[in-house]
């Protein structure tokens, strides 16, 4: 059996497809991060591995709230490392690319850099990721990209990279991306396909996506040609040099594993032709 965080998140959604025999971890227990009722639900669910997705991922929100997102990406983890240990269960808990934000080191970032977050966000989880391991050792915490995906009927869908040139070619909006700022961008379907396998893994920290060495003026050029827009690029496409930021992730070490993500490109040309969004 397994067990599912935030079953009704971006995230969460799609691993409950991929696994329809899951149970979901009641809402209530997620907001409130209830030690003592994690503790009992994780106890009669008895699940052989937790997936756990639910956290407050706006960076934003997270900024004007501290105390909501400490309580969502720090003490939620914890008090699942503590359930996971006393039941035996094997704690996969998502963590974030935002732990690389304030680094100024250009390239591909390996899992082993020293890290010093620039958000509230990612502050959180990188305390959460050491947090759970000094609890939980055999605990996997897999370093996310931005994920996307086509909205699904009758779900809210928050903004993601997909959506976002999709409406703007749609409304013939012009957008302006950095030509200085490198960051992964993942299809979440493919996400939720490994989870499987990431179950399997050896405790520790995964860098967990798609690696992109592309800046993020030319990662929309690339959605464009894989929509079949790219006649329309320079239309909709502005580039600018400011917003220097790199949170492209070294994902060697998830390879050596047998978890394989397309690169964010590939990752695009499949996500069109699962829909069928080629123009």
């Amino acid at each position: 059996m397994i067990l599912v965080t935030g079953p009704r998140g971006f995230v969460g959604r799609r691993i409950m497809e991929r696994f329809p025999d899951a149970a979901a971890l009641p809402s209530e227990l997620s907001r409130s991060a209830d030690a003592e009722g994690i503790a009992a639900h994780v106890e009669q669910v008895h699940p052989s591995a937790i997936f756990h997705t639910a956290a407050i991922s706006d960076i934003g929100t997270c900024e004007k709230d501290p105390q909501a997102s400490y309580q969502a990406n720090v003490l939620l983890p914890v008090a699942l490392a503590k359930a996971a240990k006393a039941t035996g269960a094997k704690l996969v808990a998502f963590s974030s690319d935002q732990v690389y934000a304030g680094v100024e080191q250009s390239g591909p970032l390996p899992e082993t850099i020293p890290l010093k977050p620039a958000n509230v966000y990612g502050q959180g989880k990188l305390e959460a990721e050491k947090r759970v391991l000094d609890i939980l050792p055999q605990a996997v915490m897999l370093r996310a990209t931005w994920m996307y995906d086509m909205p699904q009927y009758g779900q809210p869908n928050r903004g993601n990279f997909l959506v976002n040139v999709l409406r703007s070619a749609l409304r013939g909006e012009r957008q302006t991306y950095s030509r200085r700022e490198f960051r992964g961008i993942t299809y979440v379907r493919q996400v939720a396909a490994f989870m499987q396998q990431a179950a399997r893994l050896p405790g520790g920290v995964y860098n967990y996506g798609s690696e992109n060495s592309l800046p993020m003026y030319d990662t929309a050029l690339a959605l464009l040609r894989a929509l079949g827009l790219e006649d329309r690029a320079e239309a909709l496409l502005s580039g600018t040099e400011q917003q220097r930021r790199n949170l492209w992730m070294d994902c060697a070490r998830i390879r050596q594993h047998g978890i394989c993500f397309d690169t964010t490109a590939e990752g695009f040309a499949r996500c069109v032709a699962d829909y069928g969004l080629r123009l």
